[in-house]
């Protein structure tokens, strides 16, 4: 047993919190299975030279997904006594209480489902169809609308379909539909954030039944993973998206998301589009704040394009359905109301975090860029003081001023959401 310990930020300065943790299994990728305070799984990913700006990335896009209220698996620095040791992602389920049922077994359960007559009609035909789109070796890019469609619902339909057959009863509808909303918000995220790769990584979590076996009538779908293998990413064009074995054209993607789905999304869509500027303030916040200044300047750059094709695609849509009399003018402000809340308290959570944009004070990034050029060393971001595009905590210490006015832009900012 290790002593370890989970780093935290408040207002920009880090915190220890000590943790026990015993490794349960160790993998190829130098990742090890562990087991939290003696109850909750999770997996720690020690740090490589090599590797640092995919650690940070996995920092990045869970505060991503947090500001945009995705349900993500958390993750944090770890550190020991001595140094920040990599990053620990919680899995969130907790040991003899739950299971997580992977998205590869309910596949071939699905499969197996079919080979024995369980599965029969109509079904049958487009799930096969779509099996065969995904075991296609010569993996053409894929922009049909209807074919891409089929590539989502295969995902969705399998964790829905496999869990009724086991429990032996159909869902509830409540969770059909929340199940669907999350892996859609899934896709989107993964837009958002450029990530090309989502193959089979996606779970269902089941209370534990007292022969220790998965209550399928208990399934909800698990927070997504926001890291991936860089082998992965690093073979596909930035155009394209994988998903379950199938390769998608990104653009054909993020257009069948708003023709198909636009219910799942349109909460978050709407969200965006209102408080864009916010958004990329927060967004500029974590990137700067966790990276080296010429990786933020790329995921920032992948991300604001994404945003704007969003809202581009969200304004489109929202004429089209102002014209049809699909969607009045009240009901447009009183959802765009509801959503300032909820945008607000997460904006608010991601400047408390981190309450210096970097990106509009060019000195912190110029002087912190130069202790690397001079040093050859890189500053960390949190327990030991950030990396080269982050501020630390002397930096914090030495801008207090400039804080306290930016926190007053803050507040007339969000003030100022309210109206929108």
């Amino acid at each position: 047993m290790s002593k370890y310990y989970i780093i935290s930020l408040d207002n920009g300065i880090p915190s220890e919190e000590p943790i026990d943790i015993k490794v349960v299994n160790s993998f190829n990728d130098g990742t090890e299975l562990v087991l939290l305070n003696d109850n909750i799984y999770g997996v720690i990913k020690t740090s490589a030279p090599d590797k640092k700006y995919l650690d940070d990335a996995d920092i990045i896009k869970a505060d991503i997904a947090e500001l945009f209220d995705i349900n993500h698996e958390e993750i944090r620095r770890v550190s020991t006594d001595r140094e920040i040791v990599g990053n620990f992602t919680l899995l969130n389920y907790s040991k003899d209480i739950e299971t997580r049922i992977s998205a590869t077994t309910i596949l071939n359960n699905v499969i197996n489902h079919i080979n024995a007559g369980d599965i029969r009609d109509e079904d049958t035909s487009w799930v096969s169809e779509t099996l065969r789109l995904s075991s296609n070796t010569n993996k053409a890019i894929i922009k049909d609308k209807d074919q891409i469609e089929n590539i989502i619902n295969l995902g969705i339909y399998s964790l829905i379909k496999d869990s009724e057959i086991e429990s032996g009863m159909p869902l509830n509808n409540k969770v059909k539909i929340t199940i669907t909303k999350n892996y859609i918000r899934m896709i989107l995220f993964d837009y958002i954030i450029g990530r090309k790769y989502r193959g089979f990584d996606y779970y269902l979590i089941a209370n534990l039944n007292t022969q220790g076996l998965p209550d399928y009538s208990t399934v909800r779908f698990a927070p997504i993973s926001v890291t991936n293998s860089y082998d992965n990413d690093s073979t596909l064009s930035d155009k394209v998206y994988y998903l379950n074995n199938c390769m998608i054209d990104r653009e054909a993607l993020i257009n069948t998301l708003y023709d198909k789905y636009y219910y799942e999304i349109k909460k978050l869509s709407m969200a965006i589009c209102d408080a864009k500027r916010i958004y990329k303030d927060a967004i500029d916040r974590i990137i700067y704040n966790n990276t080296d200044i010429d990786y933020a300047n790329n995921l920032e750059d992948i991300i604001s394009t994404s945003i704007n094709k969003i809202c581009t695609l969200e304004n489109k849509l929202e004429k089209e359905l102002f014209k049809e009399k699909k969607i009045n003018k009240i009901e447009r402000t009183m959802a765009t109301q509801s959503l300032n809340v909820r945008v607000t308290t997460k904006l608010d959570l991601i400047q408390k975090k981190y309450p210096i944009n970097p990106n509009e004070h060019p000195e912190l990034l110029i002087s912190n860029k130069k202790k690397k050029d001079d040093s050859g060393v890189n500053i960390k971001v949190e327990g030991e003081l950030g990396n080269a595009g982050s501020a630390s905590v002397m930096a914090l210490l030495s801008v207090v001023a400039l804080v306290c006015g930016l926190c007053t832009g803050i507040v007339i900012v969000l003030l100022t959401m309210g109206n929108l």
